[in-house]
């Protein structure tokens, strides 16, 4: 028989040398569970988050700095418009305790392939149709019609920038870290009596393969989509091979505009949001450094407005083509189909779509689908 004194000798003997090490894990646990409370308490000011943010990052910095790689994508190259805005980013960084690099990219497919390999960059910016393989909620954002202008966008922004938000925005693999406004995607066309919802019927319209929504939109409107990269979407509409195309502002601005034919309009109506959305990969961007990143880009997102404003300005006023009201009816019925078939299917995040309804109906509270909502 064994004696019974002999397990309660060893409990004793393992609390005696085991204790403290318990107790040291317990302190680190505790410390760092209030730190990083510290940093996502907005209601504290912001010196002493960035302080608790240092703190909390201090093993994996290097001379006081936490070293990481925004990769940006930007058409037009380092002189372009995004590439611009990106920059003052490096200095901001150094007041929350980063030692930012930037690399720019003309090829977003090739940036997205070194992102996913961790070849080179910590995190990304780019088209929110780009984002949705990463996070799928703020992809949604770009959804045909779920935010029909850019006060919209800036109320989803402030919502996107609270704590209580961030276990949509996180996977385990990869982070969003914030979103600013790159225009509108629209309908361009070859000429001014094409440039209408219901010149669709039938055409040939160029649309980027990863703009599945606007895809989407094209084929409920009975058009004909022609489909490739954004470069190649862009060229087959500027070498006249397709009549319209469907682009973000961007793609326009940086591929089209001066290469087309003079007889080249766009329809003012925006058809959805394009966005820049930056996507970094969760072990590299822990909670508290998300959230500070999150109220950052929130900060900047006029800053990136107006410089999109001021290229847009660049455009005469008689490029654009006014809606007609069968426009907007189009686009309103059009859109919403779209947006819960593609909901149905898995693709649209139900959240996103409920709090973009949600933002619609903060500024159309008349509109049926704010007493009847399906989203």
């Amino acid at each position: 028989m064994k004696n019974p004194r002999i397990l309660p000798a060893f409990c004793l003997f393992f609390l005696l040398v085991a204790g403290p090490g318990i107790a040291d894990t317990t302190n680190k646990i505790r410390t760092h569970q209030t730190l990083e409370a510290a940093v996502l308490n907005q209601n504290l000011p912001l010196e002493k988050r960035v302080k608790a943010l240092k703190t909390l990052l201090s093993d994996e910095m290097t001379d006081g700095r936490l070293p990481r790689t925004f990769c940006i994508w930007d058409p037009i190259g380092k002189a372009g418009p995004i590439a611009t805005a990106a920059k003052d980013q490096v200095l901001r960084s150094l007041h929350y305790g980063m030692q930012l690099t930037i690399d720019v990219y003309q090829n977003e497919q090739e940036m997205v392939d070194a992102f996913v390999s961790k070849e080179a960059c910590d995190a990304i910016l780019v088209r929110g149709a780009t984002a949705q393989r990463f996070n799928r909620f703020l992809a949604t954002t770009e959804a045909p019609g779920a935010l029909p202008d850019r006060q919209h966008l800036q109320l989803l922004a402030q919502v996107l920038a609270k704590p209580e938000i961030a276990e949509h925005m996180t996977n385990t693999q990869y982070t969003a870290l914030g979103l600013v406004t790159l225009g509108y995607s629209r309908l361009y066309a070859d000429s001014a009596d094409k440039a209408s919802l219901s010149s669709l019927d039938g055409k040939s319209v160029s649309v980027a393969n990863t703009d599945t929504g606007f895809i989407r939109l094209v084929d409920t409107l009975r058009g004909r989509t022609r489909t490739g990269d954004m470069p190649a979407t862009v060229q087959t509409f500027t070498n006249d091979l397709n009549e319209l195309m469907v682009a973000p502002d961007i793609s326009y601005l940086a591929m089209a505009n001066g290469r087309t034919g003079s007889e080249t309009r766009g329809l003012s109506m925006p058809l959805g949001q394009s966005t820049l959305q930056l996507i970094g990969h969760t072990d590299r961007f822990p909670p508290g450094l998300a959230q500070i990143l999150r109220e950052d880009f929130l900060f900047k997102f006029n800053s990136y407005a107006r410089v999109l404003d001021k290229e847009l300005g660049n455009i005469p006023a008689s490029f654009w083509i006014n809606p007609s009201p069968e426009d907007l009816t189009t686009l309103s019925e059009s859109a919403q189909k779209v947006r819960l078939s593609l909901r149905s299917e898995g693709y649209y995040d139900p959240v996103m779509l409920r709090l973009a309804r949600k933002i619609r109906c903060r500024f159309s509270p008349g509109d049926s689908e704010c007493t009847n909502p399906v989203e």
